[in-house]
């Protein structure tokens, strides 16, 4: 009996991580209300019929105490070092750590070739949440990932 292409992306991948995660944070609702979307949106992403947006990422791993990395792509723990928060706060003299601009160049140059390649165009305000999500996950790996910043864009999009 074989399984169809639906049931295989809910069994693996980010349905089944985000499942995982809802079950530690309660249910599709309350996630719903903590990241103020609707239950039916929440409802498609474990379905996997569609995927969150790059801020709703952002949104569900702050909410849940999950790293963004681990949700997107499955690499790493769950709940390894930081969890993924707004950038404000993690940088600059106040929190001690200082921004690398040599990785904030090359995550920003991989983005926009990806955007390019890809043909989206993001209001600043995405544009701005994408880098910073890419830049932290550089952050912790050392250097920007094609892959995640392909997936990255393309939720963005």
């Amino acid at each position: 009996m074989s399984i169809s292409p639906i049931e295989a992306r809910q069994a693996s991948g980010f349905p089944a991580r985000l499942r995982e995660r809802l079950g530690r944070f309660g249910s599709a609702q309350a996630l719903a209300l903590a990241i103020q979307r609707s239950e039916s949106a929440v409802r498609k992403w474990l379905r996997g019929h569609s995927e969150p947006s790059v801020t709703d990422l952002r949104a569900i791993c702050e909410v849940t105490q999950t790293r963004i990395d681990w949700l997107v792509t499955g690499r790493g723990s769950p709940e390894e070092a930081t969890v993924l928060r707004d950038p404000s706060p993690h940088y600059g003299a106040a929190s001690g750590q200082a921004l690398d601009l040599a990785l904030l160049e090359a995550v920003v140059g991989a983005v926009e070739a990806e955007l390019r390649q890809s043909g989206t165009t993001l209001p600043a305000f995405k544009h701005a949440t994408l880098i910073a999500a890419c830049y932290d996950l550089a952050r912790a790996e050392g250097a920007p990932d094609p892959q995640v910043i392909a997936r990255l864009v393309k939720l963005a999009g």
